[in-house]
C-alpha cells in the first residue's frame, strides 16, 4: 500500500508522560531501527509483565543546532505513570497537551513520506493551521503487529488571524 494523500485528522491529547530508550544523532546508519529492537523484549520492565494492550511511541526532537548539524533526539518509549525508578538505561519525557495533525503511515517504510507529505504540502498549504512545536510522533497502537498501521503526530496551533 503505497501513501495517499489525505487531510489529517485533528486531535486534542493531555500532557502524558513516556519512557523508554533514548538516542541522539542522525540515524545515518539505522540506530534507531537497532534500538527499538533492544527495547522492545525491555517493555515489561516499564508496563509490567503483562505487557499487552499498551501503545508504543517514537518520539523524534529536534535539538537547538538541528539547523547546523541535522543531529536530533528520538525516544522509544510507553507510556508510564511516573518517572519513579525507571530501569537502568531508561529515561522518561513529559510531553505537554498538544493539538494534533495525525496522518496513519504503512509500517515503518511508510514514515518518510508521509512527513514529506505533511511537511511539504499539508502545512504550507493550511489555512487554518501552522506548526506548534519541533517534535514528531509516531504511535504505535496495539493493533500494529497485525495490520502495520501507525500513526504519525505532528503538533499544530490555529494561525492567527491578522
Amino acid at each position: 500500500m503505497s501513501f495517499q494523500p489525505q487531510e489529517p485528522k485533528i486531535v486534542s491529547k493531555g500532557a502524558f508522560l513516556i519512557a523508554g530508550m533514548r538516542y541522539r544523532g542522525k540515524n545515518e546508519h539505522g540506530e534507531i531501527p537497532a534500538m527499538w529492537d533492544l527495547f522492545l523484549p525491555r517493555i515489561g520492565e516499564l508496563v509490567g509483565s503483562q505487557a499487552q494492550g499498551f501503545e508504543a511511541y517514537g518520539v523524534a526532537r529536534s535539538l537547538p543546532d538541528f539547523d547546523k548539524s541535522g543531529e536530533f533526539e528520538y525516544l522509544a518509549a510507553v507510556e508510564v505513570k511516573s518517572f519513579d525508578n525507571l530501569p537502568e538505561g531508561m529515561t522518561g519525557w513529559q510531553m505537554p497537551a498538544y493539538t494534533y495533525a495525525v496522518l496513519p503511515a504503512q509500517d515503518v517504510s511508510g514514515i518518510g513520506p508521509v512527513n514529506d507529505y505533511y511537511e511539504r504540502e499539508w502545512l504550507p498549504k493550511s489555512p487554518e493551521y501552522e506548526t506548534a512545536g519541533d517534535f514528531m510522533m509516531e504511535v504505535y497502537p496495539e493493533t500494529f503487529g497485525q495490520d502495520m498501521i501507525l500513526y504519525l503526530y505532528f503538533p499544530v496551533k490555529r494561525k492567527s488571524k491578522g
